[in-house]
């Protein structure tokens, strides 16, 4: 299952039911990452727990003898998002409370959390009625050192495997800030984006592609500088000396300037012979990326719109349906302003149309 088809399942039971889902993937593909951009796209609030590194009485709470009636009860713990803890301003109202690599936690510790994974509650706090449940999992294989969970407990879960997708990773690094070399590459040769690695390999310097680490190479390259030689070692070190070379043999074999969203916005004439290198090269590729960028980038003003429809009346005209199409699929909210502003889209109308009928 892609990232974004597994969103959007989180998103309806959190929102119509109290199940619990469980995220199960290789590492570094984006589980803890799908349930913060649920988080924030449902405008809930987000809490993560390594319980792995807790025990079981971290979760029970502290003992609060009451020596008249000769009853012992139990003070929840901080970060449990209990009804009292949001009442003093701990927690919002509403939220997503993440187990992480839930196999991980030891059993006894497990069968503590029963009654909270299944219930919402544990000893005598239950979770606020706007809080769900859900938690991640490594694969129960050689690469990892996971322990085994009875089938009463994944019984509960509603287990969603995720996959590593070059589509749902490109429209998260636009939003979170892209390198385009990065993207360029991956797009271009999308079995890069994850390698899962042999169990003879896993050391520190036999690492494989993830992700998580092209997402780390991407923040680099954006905010570091220094020299080529450097760069590469940080490089190696992140997603492995293989994917390392591959990436940077491909930047000095293609020498691309890719022309800049924003600067696009800005001024097309400025990146007007960009656009025609891509063009005579036929970089098909790298001009979809660049109108992914656009769409997320665009904002509904009006010299914005004058230099996407300048640049839109130079491409080709399919590039023009590529391009709603993106945008209906990204913005559909803002679909009937930007196609009302553009006189490019006349052009294109039918067409649009057509794709939105199937």
């Amino acid at each position: 299952m892609r990232i974004s088809e597994a969103k959007n399942s989180i998103k309806e039971l959190y929102n119509h039911t109290s199940e619990v889902t469980a995220l199960i993937s290789e590492r570094g593909v984006g589980k803890t990452s799908a349930y913060q951009q649920c988080a924030t796209e449902l405008g809930i609030g987000y809490m993560a727990l390594y319980a792995a590194a807790l025990e079981g009485p971290d979760f029970m709470g502290l003992p609060d003898k009451n020596n008249e009636s000769g009853i012992t009860r139990y003070l929840a713990p901080q970060f449990l998002p209990t009804q009292k803890a949001i009442d003093a301003g701990l927690f919002p109202e509403k939220g997503i409370l993440v187990f992480e690599e839930i196999n991980r936690v030891p059993s006894d510790t497990v069968s503590v959390l029963y009654p909270l994974l299944l219930e919402g509650r544990i000893n005598n706090h239950t979770l606020a009625p706007g809080w769900k449940i859900g938690v991640t999992m490594n694969p129960d294989n050689l690469n990892y050192t996971v322990n085994a969970l009875d089938d009463a407990l994944i019984d509960r879960f509603i287990s969603l495997e995720i996959t590593a997708n070059i589509e749902d990773y490109t429209s998260f690094s636009i939003k979170t800030g892209s390198n385009d070399l990065v993207l360029s590459y991956l797009n271009a040769s999308p079995d890069m984006l994850l390698i899962t690695k042999e169990t003879a390999e896993s050391n520190p310097l036999a690492k494989n592609p993830t992700p998580r680490g092209w997402t780390k190479v991407q923040n680099i390259l954006n905010k570091c500088n220094l020299e080529e030689k450097q760069m590469e070692q940080l490089i190696s070190g992140i997603v492995g000396p293989e994917a390392a070379a591959s990436f940077l043999g491909w930047t000095r074999s293609n020498n691309i300037n890719i022309p800049g969203a924003e600067q696009t916005l800005e001024n097309f004439d400025d990146q007007k012979e960009l656009f025609e290198d891509l063009l005579k090269e036929n970089r098909i590729d790298i001009l979809n990326l660049v109108l992914k960028n656009i769409v997320a980038k665009l904002e509904l003003k009006d010299f914005h719109y004058q230099n996407l429809n300048a640049l839109l009346e130079f491409l080709p005209q399919e590039f023009s349906i590529m391009f709603f199409k993106y945008f209906i699929t990204k913005r559909i909210e803002d679909y009937d302003t930007l196609s009302s502003s553009l006189p490019v889209f006349d052009k294109v109308a039918d067409s649009i149309i057509d794709l939105i009928a199937s």
